[in-house]
């Protein structure tokens, strides 16, 4: 995110309102694009197959086969995309942008050639209809290429770029689907399910050719990040760690009481997995709020400090700069948790008496889950924000430890809260994210008042190249 945050800093610097508007409109379709274009495409595909007479069976394979086909490319990216923003922020800072590019499709390559291979196998052991296993194997594809590009595309400001991207390929799309059901007269799960690939398939090409706009393709180092697999692998660990454990609450309740099984291995919990959903709207303040306030703010500060370092600063201009640093860091992440959970206090306040007549059928269970979920989801949201800070400040080992809690918690406390009733559904994830914002919290405390200690005593004397 730290691409997008030097160039919003440019937007904000802009004087007027408008200007401020425009800079946030652009952040927050940028930052939260890829949930809202998957929640676009859910809903619309629910709102046609309703439209189109379809069952409930073949509205819910629509739904999982969508899902998954998302989900698990999501879950694979994770384990490159941290150690690829290194990557990326390494080449752009050696303006070695002839690398980028190349390393783009190496990753793809990497990601495809491993994960269309479990899929199929998912795919063939779950004995979907052919046709139906051939477009989710598509989606699952395209879908992972598309994740992959987001990692890039945080690195550039074609900002109304990506926002044709996201809408032009969900709404084609959808387009797409009713004119393959109305006129092809395809039967509405493979047409919405080709929908879904067609959408994907356009962003895929738009954001192909914003990349290839903004960055030379060079012929060489498509493979190159593995080295940087290697030096960091810590990396891979905090993106799988904080993806995984974002999401696990969701996987193992579907095999809950409240879970149901559509076919084969597609298994879904509607009553919780709705709720779920609109908590998670909730922290979309958080994610707009980090890369707009936070990082815009702190960054001048965190440059001034190094810079001094790196340049033979005085001592005191040096400590002068840390107090600073400091000061703007902790007034940021406490306005960050301030307006989190203020959003939170009026969602679920206000925000459980209008879903509940939004026609999705929720009974007191789901409004009740729905509001621990977003106490959740706001803990999660505000111990994310500083798990990042402490990337920063390159302490991997305290960004796999935020990882690993939220993973752990959420996976013991969920497991052992399906075995009770369904009044205690989604304390997992408040657990969990709870645990987050402490571990977080507690490291990025030790690590600041200590920074001296790990920035030049904790350095290799000598470099040793491999």
């Amino acid at each position: 995110m730290a691409g997008i945050g030097f160039e919003l800093k440019k937007l904000f610097a802009k004087k007027g309102g408008i200007n401020k508007l425009r800079a946030t409109f652009y952040s927050g379709i940028v930052i939260a694009g890829p949930m809202l274009m998957g929640a676009i495409l859910l809903f619309g595909q629910k709102y046609l197959s309703i439209r189109f007479g379809a069952s409930s069976h073949e509205q819910d394979l629509i739904i999982v086969i969508t899902t998954y086909s998302l989900l698990f490319p999501l879950l694979l990216t994770s384990l490159l995309s941290y150690t690829i923003s290194r990557y990326i922020a390494d080449k752009v800072y050696i303006k070695e942008y002839t690398s980028i590019l190349s390393s783009m499709y190496g990753v793809i390559l990497t990601l495809l050639c491993i994960g269309s291979v479990g899929w199929a196998i998912f795919l063939v052991l779950s004995e979907l209809p052919l046709i139906y296993g051939i477009l989710s194997f598509i989606l699952f594809c395209s879908a992972l290429v598309v994740w992959v590009q987001i990692t890039y595309i945080t690195a550039i400001k074609y900002y109304k770029d990506i926002l044709i991207g996201f809408f032009v390929g969900i709404f084609s799309g959808l387009l797409v689907g009713v004119c393959l059901f109305v006129f092809a007269h395809v039967e509405i799960v493979a047409a919405l399910l080709a929908a879904a690939c067609f959408a994907y398939g356009i962003m895929l090409t738009i954001y192909t050719l914003v990349l290839h706009k903004h960055f030379p393709l060079g012929k060489k180092h498509s493979f190159e990040f593995f080295k940087w697999v290697k030096k960091y692998p810590s990396l891979s660990l905090v993106g799988f760690f904080t993806t995984l454990g974002l999401f696990i609450h969701l996987m193992l309740m579907w095999k809950s009481p409240w879970g149901t099984q559509v076919t084969g291995l597609f298994y879904h919990a509607p009553m919780h997995d709705i709720p779920a959903f609109f908590a998670f709207l909730s922290i979309l303040v958080t994610t707009v709020n980090f890369v707009t306030s936070v990082e815009v703010n702190f960054y001048p500060k965190y440059r001034l400090y190094f810079g001094l370092i790196n340049n033979g600063g005085s001592l005191v201009d040096i400590k002068k700069a840390y107090d600073e640093m400091v000061i703007v860091l902790k007034q940021e992440l406490f306005y960050l948790a301030l307006r989190q959970m203020f959003t939170t206090i009026i969602v679920i306040i206000i925000g459980s008496g209008i879903i509940s007549n939004l026609g999705f059928g929720f009974t007191n269970e789901m409004i009740g889950l729905f509001r621990v979920l977003c106490l959740g989801y706001a803990f999660y949201a505000i111990g994310n924000s500083i798990m990042l800070v402490l990337l920063y400040f390159v302490d991997f080992k305290g960004a796999v430890f935020c990882g690993f809690s939220l993973l752990l918690v959420n996976t013991i406390v969920t497991r052992y809260t399906i075995t009770l009733t369904s009044n205690f559904y989604g304390f997992g994830l408040l657990a969990a994210g709870l645990m987050m914002c402490l571990v977080a919290w507690s490291r990025l405390s030790y690590y600041t008042k200590h920074l001296d200690y790990y920035i030049f005593c904790r350095q290799p004397i000598f470099t040793r190249e491999k």
